[in-house]
This record gives structure tokens, sequence and C-alpha cells, in this order.
């Protein structure tokens, strides 16, 4: 089966983010299940990075011609949010969270905890917010198990009508996927079975018809139709200047000079099979000034003459000159 080779720093951030606040606001860390488990990550659309295990390919073939028009494309300014402490008790209200809860704050945002340190909320002012009830997220429990959870259909359903109804699913937002989070283990017989599970509802959004890489907006619903686990990465922009950007003839020359991570030893080639003009965000920790446009690339690893798994790549679409003139703006 073919696997995109993305990895979802977004995700990683986020658990570092909820780690170090909660080292902030407890001066401890929730501890982890030490059972016999493997747990399995949870994907992440659109989250593409170039730090992958593995090594870079330089052997890429463009495969598919790619037609452009466009010489210039709209960069957008970001518009950094600034919580407040009223923001996080307005916010804390939506996930039904206790007014006996912990609050704390400072320059990177708020933080809210309840009393037994299980579910914590955090609006950071980088853009990225966050809910997690660890009672029940990534955590065995007897209600999140396999065959209690509603079908992948009916969590959409679930999940919309909830983010719309407390004003949390943006304008523009767009329904992507849904995943499974899964924490495994190992039956007497040595079968493999799964200990725990949710269903994450995915959004992703467009601007001007362009997708935008790494917004994105998760909402994890548990067996009885419960969130239980939230994260956002989702900046407000304002039009800036359009700006010159490079042909994808340029851009892909850079992608080979670059290489691709293949995550694999000795693949025989990279065949890129479609490539367009989209925005990439930054991670949520990061402080973001510009949202700029990239050339996405995707395509197949090739061994043998066959397609083994697929890649994603992203090269800066802005010309040096419009890049300059950007930095010193």
């Amino acid at each position: 089966m073919k696997k995109r080779i993305i990895i979802g720093i977004i995700s990683i951030i986020g658990i570092i983010i909820a780690i170090s606040l909660l080292i902030w606001a407890n001066n401890s860390i929730i501890p982890t299940v030490t059972t016999n488990q493997n747990v399995q990550s949870t994907p992440t659309p659109d989250v593409q990075s170039d730090k992958i295990l593995g090594r870079l390919s330089h052997s890429i073939t463009l495969d598919k011609s790619v037609q452009s028009n466009e010489s210039k494309i709209m960069v957008y300014r970001t518009i950094l949010p600034h919580y407040t402490r009223e923001d996080i008790i307005t916010y804390g209200e939506k996930f039904n969270m206790s007014p006996d809860d912990d609050i704390k704050g400072g320059d990177e945002g708020y933080g809210r905890a309840s009393k037994d340190r299980k579910i914590h909320l955090y609006l950071t002012n980088t853009g990225w917010i966050e809910y997690l009830n660890s009672h029940r997220a990534h955590t065995i429990n007897l209600i999140d198990i396999p065959g209690n959870l509603p079908s992948d259909d009916e969590a959409v359903k679930i999940a919309t009508r909830f983010l719309k109804d407390r004003d949390l699913l943006p304008d523009g937002a767009e329904f992507r996927t849904t995943s499974h989070g899964k924490i495994h283990g190992t039956a007497e017989n040595d079968t493999d079975i799964v200990l725990w599970e949710d269903v994450q509802v995915w959004y992703g959004r467009k601007l001007n018809g362009i997708p935008v890489k790494g917004t994105q907006l998760m909402l994890a619903i548990g067996a009885d139709g419960t969130p239980i686990e939230f994260f956002t990465n989702w900046r407000d922009y304002q039009p800036y200047k359009e700006l010159s950007v490079k042909t994808p003839e340029q851009s892909f020359e850079e992608l080979k000079t670059k290489g691709v991570p293949v995550g694999m030893n000795n693949p025989e080639k990279v065949s890129i099979t479609d490539s367009y003009l989209a925005y990439h965000t930054k991670a949520g920790a990061e402080t973001e000034e510009y949202l700029e446009p990239v050339w996405v690339f995707k395509g197949n690893i090739m061994v043998d003459g066959k397609a083994v798994d697929s890649v994603e790549a992203y090269i800066p679409a802005l010309t040096d000159e419009a890049e300059k003139s950007l930095s010193s703006s």
C-alpha cells in the first residue's frame, strides 16, 4: 500500500507545547501508560517536512507537463491574535470546562487546566489553539474502543455540528478527511489488538481558490460522540500585495538540487506527476508575518519501475527579488 512521506510537524509541536505548558502550570508531567502498547501516530494532512528519516533523492523526473500562466500571486499579511483572560474563559465554556479550572497567562497566550490536570486548553498568540481531555484522548479506557465509535460519516456530522454551534468552525473551512488514532496492544496469543481508538475529523481551507498547506483544524470524536480533542493552526490574513513568482520549471530545477526526502536508502527515482501553486503556513508554535506561496510537487517513489510510496515536496515560489522586497518591508 502506498504511504505519503509526510510528517506531522504541527502535531508534534502541539504535543511539545502541551507538555511545556503542563510543566509550567503544575511542575509535573501527566504520566504515560507503560503497559505493552504500540501507539499508532495520528496522520496530519497537508503537513510536509524535509526532516524525514532516510535519504534525499536527486534522481527526480517531471513526468507531467506543468501549465501555468501565473506570473504574480497575492501575498497575505498574518493577523496574529492577542488572547485575554476573557478569551480563555469563553473558549473553556465551549468545551464545558469547569469554572474552577486554574488559569494562567503571559506573553505567549493563556492556559487553562482542570484541578486534576487531566483536561487542558491553550490559546497561543502564534495562532495555535488546543483542547485535550486526557481522561479519554490517547488514554486506554472502557469507552473509546473499536465497535463503540460512530461511523466516519456520522463523526463528520457530529464534529461539524459541534464546531458550528460553538462558533469554532472558521469561515471558509472545508472538510478534508477523517483518520483514526489508535493504541495497539498484544493479546495473550500474540495477536495485535486495538485497545483505544477515536475518529479524527480534519478541515482545511483555500484563499482565492488556492489551497493553504499547513492550515488545519481537527476535532476528535470519542465513542459516545463526545469531542475529546481539538486543535487548530488557523490564522487570520489580510491581502498585502501581489508579488512575482518563479516559473514551475525554475522551481523544479531547484527541487532537483535540493532533493526529495524518500525515507529509504535505494529508490530508483522520484517521479513527479503533479505540481501546482499553494500557500504554506508556518507551524503553530512559530510566529508568522506573511503567508507566502510555494510550488507543490507531488509524485511517487519508484523501485523496479513500480510506485512504492508517494511524496509531496514544497519549493518557495516567490522570486528572489520579490522575497527581498518582502523582507525589507
